[in-house]
C-alpha cells in the first residue's frame, strides 16, 4: 500500500492515533477474500485495516475487535478528495 493516502486522526472514543487508509480505486465495502484495495483505518495493536462505517462514524476490526469512532464527513471528504477526478 505504498501509494496509499493515510490521513492521521485521533479515534475520540480511545484517544489514539488512528489512519484513515485510501488505497488507489480502493472501496469501502470489499466482499471478504476480494482481492479489491480496501479503505479503511490503521488501528493500534493490529495489522489489519478496520471496517469503515462513514454514516455510523465509527469503525470496527473484525481481526482484533478494536472498536473506534470517525467522523464520517471528514473520512467522506478525504476519500472525496483523494478518488474524484
Amino acid at each position: 500500500m505504498s501509494d496509499s493516502v493515510r490521513a492521521k486522526f485521533t479515534d475520540s472514543a480511545t484517544r489514539q492515533q488512528c489512519e484513515l487508509v485510501i488505497p488507489p480505486g480502493g472501496y469501502i465495502f470489499v466482499a471478504k477474500g476480494s482481492d479489491k484495495p480496501k479503505i479503511g483505518i490503521a488501528h493500534p495493536g493490529c495489522p489489519e485495516l478496520a471496517d469503515l462505517t462513514l454514516e455510523l462514524d465509527a469503525f470496527h476490526c473484525p481481526a482484533c475487535g478494536f472498536n473506534g469512532r470517525v467522523s464520517g464527513a471528514w473520512a467522506a471528504g478525504r476519500i472525496q478528495a483523494v478518488t474524484v477526478v
